[in-house]
């Protein structure tokens, strides 16, 4: 089981309440590099990470967490294909520099309809833009 688990999206602490988090440790702010695209999925978004092949490369903002007792199945379950469990390294944790959590990361390709985000802060975007993130009662 991963010691850390870092969220960049729908699953940050207050753009959902989902279930499955339960058990979750406490989030802090941390960021890490890649690319971060929003996704539409209806008149919803929810968005992708990319660490290799990215047309831009940004600091990507996120929160990461303890993985506590979260149960781990269930949210690769709701991550689907589209989407890697891997370690990546986060900036943020213990002020020191790097650590290794484990993100989901996009490995399938990325829609036409795909959406740069080149801030890198998914929250901010919907801010922004006013659009909505996923939410439970979602399908993608």
């Amino acid at each position: 089981m991963p010691q850390h688990l870092f969220f960049y999206g729908v699953l940050r602490e207050g753009v959902g309440d989902w279930p499955f988090l339960q058990g979750l440790g406490l989030g802090l702010p941390a960021t890490t590099t890649g690319a971060l695209y929003a996704i539409p999925a209806g008149d919803q978004w929810y968005p992708a990470l990319i660490l290799t092949q990215a047309r831009f490369s940004t600091i990507v903002h996120g929160t990461i967490h303890e993985a506590g007792s979260v149960d781990l199945a269930a949210i690769d379950a709701f991550e689907g294909a589209d989407y890697t469990r891997q370690p990546i390294e986060v900036d943020g944790w213990d002020g020191y520099g790097d650590t290794l959590a484990q993100a989901y990361v996009w490995t399938a390709g990325l829609p036409e309809n795909a959406v740069p985000i080149p801030h890198g802060d998914f929250v901010r975007w919907l801010e922004e833009t006013g659009n909505t993130p996923l939410s439970q009662e979602s399908e993608r």
